[in-house]
């Protein structure tokens, strides 16, 4: 059975296909082809196996990934795992693929999505608080989305910082990137992503930044004691979003949300974003978008993946 490695993956799709994929999976209403249980989530100390299936009009796919958030501090991967996928009929294996790619691209997506509704149509300047395969991945969703002129780019370890704003200047050569911090990038960017697993927010605020027009773009928090978004700015918000209601008790963000008195009626999903089409006045608020991740992601993607490999193979 072939293997569809991180190159092979890269070189077969781009960040814009799975943007347009996703939203095109919620206009057109993909969800009556889609079945999605529940994932298994075991935690292992500080580590975390998941198993994710997920069922999509041919297609049969299941996801299996171990997180260990400690990997950073010693330059190893964060994620790894592997995505199989089936045909849905027969269950007969079809490929396997390198989980830890489709997710940082899926995820990428998924908020380059909600950028393209909720962040301003003029946005030139973003922050990354992050640097990690999603760091990257939201770079990607941003560009492909807005015409980005300047990236703020934080990491804790200078080592990891420099080596992603080197790989970036390669990749995207007429951007200016920055190393910057937290409270820089508040102030200066318009489009304001993290990516880490932090325990505690990662942007600060005071109230003293006008935060106007600003879009806020959180990934990398996706347990009930990882936060990444301030209460601060929580409770600011004009308009918040999530991929999935299933936020509220799998991230600090949303769980304090609800403390404030939100709920799955006052914070619509990335289906309902979608459908309702662009609002231009929206935009020009204080937006929150965040994402735990659904497994519906990693199949539109795989799906997306395989039948680009067959169509070069049937050559």
């Amino acid at each position: 059975m072939h293997f569809i490695d991180e190159q092979e993956i890269r070189s077969l799709i781009s960040m814009k296909d799975i943007i347009d994929t996703i939203e095109e999976y919620y206009i057109n209403d993909g969800e009556k082809n889609s079945f999605v249980p529940e994932r298994l989530f075991i935690n292992d100390d500080d580590n975390s196996a998941l198993l994710m299936p997920s069922f999509y009009e041919n297609y049969y796919g299941a996801k299996l990934i171990g997180i260990a958030p400690g990997n950073a501090a010693i330059g190893e991967a964060t994620l790894r795992g592997i995505f199989l996928l089936n045909e849905r009929k027969t269950m007969k294996p079809l490929v396997v693929m390198d989980a830890r790619t489709i997710t940082a691209m899926r995820t990428g997506a998924v908020s380059g999505l909600g950028m393209k509704y909720l962040a301003s149509d003029e946005t030139e300047t973003i922050g990354i608080l992050g640097t990690g395969d999603q760091g990257w991945s939201h770079l990607q969703a941003a560009c492909a989305v807005r015409s980005v002129k300047r990236v703020l780019v934080y990491n804790r370890s200078k080592e990891r910082l420099d080596k992603f704003i080197e790989k970036a200047k390669k990749e995207f050569p007429t951007i200016r990137f920055d190393s910057s911090d937290p409270a820089s990038i508040v102030k200066e960017a318009q489009i304001i992503i993290t990516t880490t697993t932090s325990t505690n927010p990662v942007i600060p605020y005071d109230g003293q930044v006008d935060l106007t027009g600003k879009h806020f773009a959180g990934s990398g928090a996706f347990k009930s004691f990882m936060q990444e978004i301030p209460d601060s700015i929580i409770k600011e918000a004009d308009h918040l979003f999530v991929d999935t209601h299933a936020a509220f008790s799998e991230c600090g963000e949303m769980i304090n949300a609800k403390k404030f008195g939100h709920s799955e009626e006052t914070i619509p999903e990335l289906k309902t974003l979608v459908q309702q089409g662009e609002n231009e006045k929206m935009k020009q608020k204080v937006t929150v978008f965040k994402s735990v991740g659904v497994s519906i992601f990693d199949i539109l993607t795989a799906k997306l993946i395989y039948e680009r490999y067959q169509s070069l193979v049937e050559v």
